[in-house]
Formats: structure tokens, C-alpha cells, sequence
């Protein structure tokens, strides 16, 4: 009869060690230095974004990652996002809801629905882009190339038709049009030189 209790007793104690086992959360993975790896990977993609705007800016912003996941919550209403490494070049962005709006309405091929200007930072610089097809993902023969732009601004307003007389030149060593003649037409501002001097 002992023997049989004593079994009974490690048969349950077997049970509850299972239980609690299952009922625990999973332990976190650490990396080098004893660091959590999802910590220390949502810090880097914080400074990857923070970086994108002016510091007193993007402190307070939302911070997404890659595939739009809030990891921060702001408090200004302004939203940036760390620089897509399957891209070349750095492209991290600091924007304001109506490019929020505007990379939406790209993504989907749909029209933009914004009604108030609209400012995006890229402090970083920028990928690679066809300053006249907003859908191009390589050059073409005679294509208006952006490579190697550096810092800039880009800036949306509800009626690209106020776009008319600026130019679309992305080479004039000033503020251009890109993607003009179409529903994503935005003026970009280059802070450093571009071409690069």
C-alpha cells in the first residue's frame, strides 16, 4: 500500500510539474551580454527610426517596425519607421498622417485621400528610385534615376496642381516635383546637396 502511495504521489507531482510548465510564459532568448535578442532588436530598430527626423520630433513619435507593427506609441502625432534592409540605401522616414495616407494609398494603387499638407523627413537619405514612375523597382532607358540622395524633406498638399511651375527636374540642385502628372506627385526638398557636389 505504501509503494502505491508513494507512486500515486510522484505520478502527481509529474502532472503538476507538466501543468506549471505549460502555464508558464516562454523564457525570453538571450543574445551576447546576457541581453534580451527582442529587446535589443526593437532598440536598434527605435534608433534606426528616431534617426529619420529631427530629434525633438521623433522622440515623442510612434515607432513602427518593418511590417507596421506599433512597438512605441507617441504622444505629437507624427510616426517614423526604421530604414527597410531589403532595400538599398538607409530609407528610414519620419512622416505625419497624410503620408501615412499616401504610403497606404501607394502600396494599394489606389488614390490618395489626404486633405491637409502632408511632411515626411528622411534624414537618412533614401533607396534608390524613378523620380517619374511611383512603381518602378529598376531603371528603364531614359528614366529619371534618384541614387545617392541624402537627406531631404518631402512635402504633400491636397491639390498637386499647385505642383504646375515647380520644377521636375530632379538634378536642378533644388526642390523638384516627383512623380509628377500622377495622384502621388509630392515636392522634394534635398538638405544636402543633390547631386552630391
Amino acid at each position: 500500500m505504501t509503494n502505491c502511495k508513494a507512486s500515486m504521489a510522484t505520478v502527481l507531482a509529474g502532472v503538476l510539474v507538466i501543468a506549471a510548465a505549460v502555464t508558464l510564459p516562454p523564457q525570453p532568448v538571450f543574445g551576447e551580454g546576457g541581453a534580451r535578442r527582442d529587446v535589443v532588436r526593437h532598440a536598434a530598430d527605435f534608433a534606426r527610426a528616431e534617426s529619420a527626423g529631427p530629434a525633438s520630433l521623433s522622440k515623442n513619435a510612434t515607432i513602427l517596425d518593418g511590417d507596421g507593427n506599433v512597438l512605441r506609441k507617441g504622444t505629437n502625432g507624427w510616426t517614423c519607421m526604421p530604414d527597410n534592409p531589403n532595400t538599398p540605401g538607409t530609407d528610414s522616414m519620419c512622416m505625419n498622417e497624410p503620408w501615412l495616407n499616401f504610403r497606404d494609398a501607394r502600396k494599394n494603387k489606389t488614390k490618395p485621400a489626404y486633405t491637409q499638407v502632408g511632411i515626411a523627413y528622411m534624414l537618412q537619405g533614401d533607396s534608390p528610385v524613378s523620380n517619374t514612375d511611383p512603381f518602378a523597382k529598376e531603371p528603364k532607358p531614359g528614366d529619371d534615376w534618384v541614387e545617392g540622395l541624402g537627406a531631404h524633406i518631402m512635402v504633400l498638399v491636397p491639390n498637386v496642381e499647385t505642383f504646375k511651375n515647380v520644377s521636375t527636374d530632379s538634378k536642378n540642385g533644388g526642390p523638384w516635383v516627383m512623380w509628377a502628372n500622377t495622384p502621388y506627385a509630392h515636392l522634394m526638398i534635398p538638405i544636402d546637396s543633390y547631386p552630391a557636389q
